[in-house]
């Protein structure tokens, strides 16, 4: 990296709060004319398999398929809009939705294909099921092809 930072890769769970980190990384992008790319995994930041009924589900496959694509559906309208927020601020902007799979994995392919120069995780400092994991973290940290950044986001709380 020369210094210039270009493109920003930016993980977002779609709350309210990830428009911190989003905005954050247009401030980064924008002035140099760069991008901002957009990466979200179905069902937050966890990116697990959800694709498949749990174990003991009542539901039968095709419900539960038709729950997971509304799901699916709405997820990537909140990415949209927020692929839109950052493009309205004059920061081109392009945005990934993986529907399987662990996230780290989603963030170093699009890292790597896109030849980003630095990517953003947003964090908050409360318990929860979606939370980051110091694991995924760590190993994300040592296979990006460039730098990472945890970013802070204000509580869910403060956007009542």
């Amino acid at each position: 990296m020369n210094g210039v930072v270009s493109t920003v890769l930016a993980v977002t769970d779609l709350t309210s709060a990830s428009y911190k980190l989003v905005g954050f990384a247009a401030f980064i992008a924008g002035p140099t004319d760069g991008e901002v790319i957009l990466v979200s995994t179905y069902g937050g930041v966890g990116g697990g398999r959800r694709s498949d009924p749990p174990p003991g589900t009542q539901d039968d496959t095709e419900t539960w398929r038709d729950k997971v694509e509304a799901r699916l559906r709405q997820e990537g309208q909140l990415l949209e809009r927020q692929r839109q927020w950052c493009a309205d601020r004059g920061v081109r902007c392009r945005a990934e939705l993986y529907e399987e799979g662990r996230w780290p994995d989603f963030v170093l392919q699009s890292a790597q294909r896109s030849q980003v120069d630095l990517i953003l995780v947003g964090v908050q400092l409360m318990a929860s099921a979606d939370q980051v994991s110091a694991h995924d973290l760590e190993r994300l940290a040592e296979n990006a092809p460039c730098p990472v950044s945890m970013v802070r986001l204000p509580a869910l709380l403060d956007f009542g």
